[in-house]
């Protein structure tokens, strides 16, 4: 996978939440599969922002993911809709306008779509 891979979440649901984090750590760990986490952008947007959240009980695994180099950008626009700052994320996510728009910038760039829930 030459360009690497863009995970969109979007589910505001914490089992999806949940599978979908399931399903990053079987991705990295599929050795048949080349997708080393510096090659991983995870962007949320829509309710999902929540689970990014300094606060929220899944805020461990986001910063292991930030210090493993996977890159976890947040839709400046859900931040807003639902009233949260950058500065409520946990540390390390980092902002882009458009959650939508990242993606397909990504997607121009040669990197692999990934829609988790």
């Amino acid at each position: 996978m030459n360009g690497g891979i863009v995970v969109h979440i979007t589910s505001g649901e914490v089992s999806d939440w949940q599978m979908a984090l399931r399903n990053l750590v079987n991705l990295v760990g599929d050795e048949s599969v080349s997708t080393p986490p510096e090659r991983m952008q995870v962007v949320v947007n829509g309710p999902a922002v929540r689970f990014l959240l300094a606060s929220s009980p899944e805020a461990s695994k986001i910063a292991q993911m930030v210090k493993a180099d996977v890159d976890i950008n947040v839709c400046s626009n859900s931040l807003a809709r639902f009233g949260y700052e950058i500065e409520d994320m946990t540390e390390g996510v980092t902002p882009v306008p458009s959650g939508v728009a990242e993606v397909l910038r990504a997607q121009k760039a040669g990197k692999n779509y990934l829609k988790l829930p």
